[in-house]
């Protein structure tokens, strides 16, 4: 049997996934802006590549939230 994890393990947890949320919204906001800077210039091809790797960050950052969902105040996942 697993002993659950401290308060504090679990805060500094929940922190980290605060910290790489926050992270990766930067990214995705330098990948919005250079889409619709390509977007702009009608450069289909950097578009495309530009909301791919938007799309990633979203997706990391909605796992992230859901990892975040699952820490509850006793430790669990």
């Amino acid at each position: 049997m697993l002993d659950k994890p401290s308060p504090k393990a679990v805060s500094l947890s929940r922190d980290m996934v605060f910290e790489e949320v926050e992270r990766v919204g930067r990214l995705l906001e330098s990948y919005a802006r250079s889409a619709a800077e390509a977007a702009f210039r009608g450069d289909e091809k950097a578009l495309m590549v530009s909301l791919q790797q938007a799309r990633l960050c979203l997706i990391n950052m909605i796992q992230n939230y859901k990892d975040l969902g699952n820490l509850n105040a006793d430790g669990a996942r």
